[in-house]
């Protein structure tokens, strides 16, 4: 059975506000594009068959060129920023986008002639189909796909017909975010007035000194030593003092093995880290919508700190109401002061490094606190279809890794890193399909060729070569730390060639392990595949978006006691597994609520963070971590 596949994508953006000017479709291509002001860039793209498609005012038609195809199929995704105040529509049938996942994903389903999509200013863009076409409204939170989608069949054997177009403009420009940085809606913990900030000053201190990590810790019969590993254990178990953070593997007098990060000391420690420590998620590009703010930060004065300072690009566009409440509460911002007070919070619920992503070095020397970091290669050309992997092949950009390995020695002494992360989420189960496609203009394509492998295996030889390259130029700079992995989503790391690959190159394999459960046998597979190397859980995180300023994310929990709740049963199974050696939370302070400033005003605006935007903690989030982080001692010492 032949199909014919019409995709209509919505990468919306809700907040930028826009006058009615002439309206109409763009071809580009294969795709049909609207652009509004407001609601954002939709596009109808003809995924399969060959379809010829033109344009009038208010009309775009559709002619099907090839055999006639039996059914045509439309989806169009609508993103969960929609929730803040935007609504679907098929004929007179209408509702909200929900703010979490009900019951059941299906939101309508049943014949109709007109869709449409409509966001918080009330700007709605229109669709009308022809007779007998049935419509599905999903969402797609479900599968754990953070969108809303619109499904359309169209009536069977159909090879000429239109879709028609309508646009209604804002109405109005919706207000966004209060002084402070907050939704309009109601969460626990909202705040009205400045004096409030000022008074958590008092109280938090008690607050985090309650929480009392290494005193309960002691109690158990357990102490910490400078870096935050096990006192003891290093004469315990055996284990090497060697200055830096390192790996090795126990044999167990029962049987069996026990990975241990080891820490300068010699001690047993398990990396409980926290990702984005020195902020970044929590700034948003609020270039065209200023006035949906109710009070933007200065730029003159204390509350220039607010703003993006370090880039120039930047620096008039981003800007985090997170850091204009730190001057309101404190009188000034400083990002150095800023993580020694947050240090000193985590640690309190037993957290014992920074995660990746803005590490703060400054602060982790004064306060003693270990860090990890990523290799310095951003700036090596990457191939356009393989995120974030270079072409080993080129020698150009052999000498650029080789040149950019150079900075890594400026760390090359320092007890307190612990290593090195390759890049984050890079796409390497794309290198089979994608090197075959590139032009001869690229090396790793004329060495593909001249191979003579299927595109397979070279991809094996593609990867022995890539981290060969890597780990040579990075022990030429620098012997004494760990290569401790790429940060694979799950998808790419369950891969058995990838795996045994990296095995042989890496100390450790690093997975950003985004999951409702942990599968203990997912995580096994791994483990053999790369040879037997230790895993570092480098990101994941969970909402519970009702209880807080931000949306909710894919995996989203009631409250913040739930997610706590769900943190725990994570990093214990973590910690049981005996060669998981470390986990990393992503975020310390939630996201912004409209969207972190690198990805425009559509970008992600999670309750990431430990921290609301008013710097206050999720008391019954902490509290579970705590006791969690008290249970993994026990869990990772056999």
């Amino acid at each position: 059975m032949r199909r014919m596949i019409l995709r209509v994508c919505a990468f919306a953006c809700v907040f930028v506000c826009g006058t009615a000017a002439a309206f109409q479709a763009k071809i580009d291509g294969r795709c049909v594009v609207f652009d509004c002001p407001s609601a954002g860039t939709f596009r109808i793209e003809c995924q399969r068959g060959n379809a010829t498609l033109s344009v009038s005012e208010g009309r775009v038609r559709f002619q099907v060129a090839d055999a006639k195809p039996n059914q045509m199929l439309l989806s169009m995704l609508v993103p969960t920023s929609f929730i803040s105040g935007g609504g679907w529509r098929v004929d007179e049938r209408e509702g909200a986008f929900p703010f979490a996942l009900g019951a059941s994903e299906k939101l309508f389903q049943g014949n109709g002639r007109e869709i449409a999509v409509r966001d918080l200013n009330k700007e709605s863009l229109a669709l009308g189909f022809p007779v007998g076409t049935y419509f599905e409204v999903q969402d797609n939170r479900k599968w754990n796909w953070n969108t809303f989608e619109y499904r359309i069949f169209l009536p069977a054997g159909m090879m000429e017909w239109e879709m028609t177009y309508s646009f209604v403009p804002a109405a109005g420009k919706a207000r966004l975010l209060d002084r402070f940085g907050q939704v309009s809606r109601d969460f626990p913990g909202k705040i009205s007035e400045e004096s409030e900030l000022k008074a958590d000053v008092k109280s938090e201190d008690g607050y985090y000194r309650s929480l009392d990590f290494a005193g309960k810790l002691a109690a158990e019969g357990y102490k910490l030593d400078a870096f935050g590993g096990i006192l003891g254990t290093g004469m315990k178990f055996g284990l090497k003092h060697t200055g830096y953070f390192h790996l090795e593997k126990l044999v167990l007098a029962g049987g069996g093995t026990r990975w241990f990060l080891v820490d300068p000391a010699g001690n047993a420690f398990f990396h409980l880290g926290v990702c984005v420590f020195g902020g970044g998620d929590d700034l948003t590009d609020v270039t065209g919508r200023e006035d949906a703010y109710e009070w933007i930060p200065p730029h003159e004065g204390a509350f220039a700190a607010a703003w993006k300072t370090d880039e120039s690009y930047w620096s008039t566009r981003a800007v985090s109401h997170y850091r204009a409440n730190l001057v309101r509460k404190y009188g000034s911002f400083d990002i150095t002061a800023t993580a020694l007070r947050n240090i000193a919070r985590v640690r309190q619920a037993g957290f014992n490094s920074m995660g990746a992503f803005g590490e703060v070095p400054d602060a982790a020397r004064q306060a003693y606190f270990p860090y990890v970091k990523i290799l310095p290669l951003s700036g090596v050309r990457k191939i356009p279809t393989v995120r974030g992997v270079f072409d080993p092949y080129d020698p150009e950009t052999v000498r650029a890794v080789e040149g950019a390995m150079e900075s890594v020695r400026t760390d090359v002494n320092s007890a307190l890193l612990i290593g090195y992360f390759l890049e984050n989420e890079q796409a390497m189960e794309a290198i089979p399909r994608a090197i075959p496609a590139l032009d001869d203009s690229w090396a790793a394509k004329r060495a593909f060729q001249a191979s003579g492998k299927s595109p397979e295996d070279f991809a094996v030889e593609f990867l022995e070569k890539y981290y060969s390259l890597i780990v040579k130029t990075f022990r030429a700079c620098d012997p004494h730390h760990l290569l401790i992995g790429n940060r694979w989503m799950p998808s790419t790391a369950d891969r058995e060639a990838l795996c045994r690959v990296a095995g042989r190159y890496l100390d450790a394999i690093s997975i950003n392990y985004y999951t409702r459960e942990v599968d203990p046998a997912f995580a096994r597979r791994i483990y053999e595949w790369s040879g037997g190397k230790p895993q570092i859980w480098s990101e994941f995180f969970y909402s519970a978006g009702k209880e807080a300023n931000t949306r909710p994310f894919t995996f989203d929990l009631p409250t913040q006691r739930e997610r706590g709740m769900t943190y725990r049963r994570y990093v214990k199974t973590a910690a049981s597994l005996g060669f998981v050696v470390g986990t990393e939370w992503f975020t310390l302070v939630d996201q912004s609520a409209t969207g972190r400033f690198f990805q425009g005003k559509g970008g992600e605006s999670y309750n990431t963070g430990l921290l609301s935007v008013t710097d206050r903690p999720y008391r019954d989030l902490w509290k579970e971590m705590r006791d969690a982080h008290l249970e993994v001692v026990g869990l990772f010492l056999p």
